[in-house]
């Protein structure tokens, strides 16, 4: 970082220290209080509390979905493409070939601009609603005093353990059942949310 100047290094230090850490660890620390607390309490075990995680993470990606209208950015998308395809099929109609010609060519660098503003858009969308909150909370997880322990006691992080070894895997680790069970609840929603609202 030695090519930055002095005052931005203490800035972005002081965002760091100031800013960052202080809200990360509060956002930590009610997790914890609000899903963590609640099922040590009713003494269920670490598998079930991944389980319950996942379950809250998925919500919490349904909820950036709809907060972000992807659906409806996505439908909008759609109709304004199929509209631009219908207006090139009167090209066809024009008797001059090399009015066609040029009037393609304008309508198909318009087309290709617009669907690659879509492509960064629609991955902008889809990591901010998917990849974010799995991200976040699954570095959340893997700080968490009782998964601490599982890593120093065991040397890995199984949830379950098989009795005897499957592919030579022991058991399932955290990451693993925190991705299938989020799997399952996304499928889920999309599967059971009203036809109207697919795409």
């Amino acid at each position: 970082m030695d090519f930055l100047p002095y005052f931005l290094q203490d800035l972005l230090d002081w965002l760091l220290s100031g800013v960052i850490v202080p809200l990360f660890t509060a956002i930590s620390k009610a997790l914890e209080f609000f899903l963590i607390k609640p099922l040590e309490l009713l003494n269920a075990p670490l598998w079930l509390q991944i389980v319950f995680i996942a379950l809250f993470t998925a919500l919490i990606s349904i909820l950036i979905r709809k907060l972000l209208r992807v659906d409806e950015k996505e439908a909008e998308f759609q109709r304004r493409f199929a509209e631009r395809k219908a207006a090139q099929e009167l090209i066809e109609k024009l008797d001059d070939w090399k009015k066609q010609a040029v009037l393609y060519d304008a309508s198909d660098k318009e087309l290709d601009e617009e669907f690659n503003q879509y492509l960064a858009q629609r991955f902008a969308r889809y990591g901010l609603t998917y990849l974010l909150p799995i991200f976040l909370i699954l570095f959340w997880v893997d700080h968490l005093p009782k998964v601490v322990d599982l890593k120093e006691k065991t040397g890995a992080a199984f949830v379950i353990i098989f009795p005897k070894k499957i592919l030579g895997i022991p058991g399932v680790s955290i990451p693993l059942l925190f991705l299938v069970v989020y799997c399952v609840v996304i499928i889920g929603y999309f599967k059971l949310r009203p036809r109207q609202n697919r795409l």
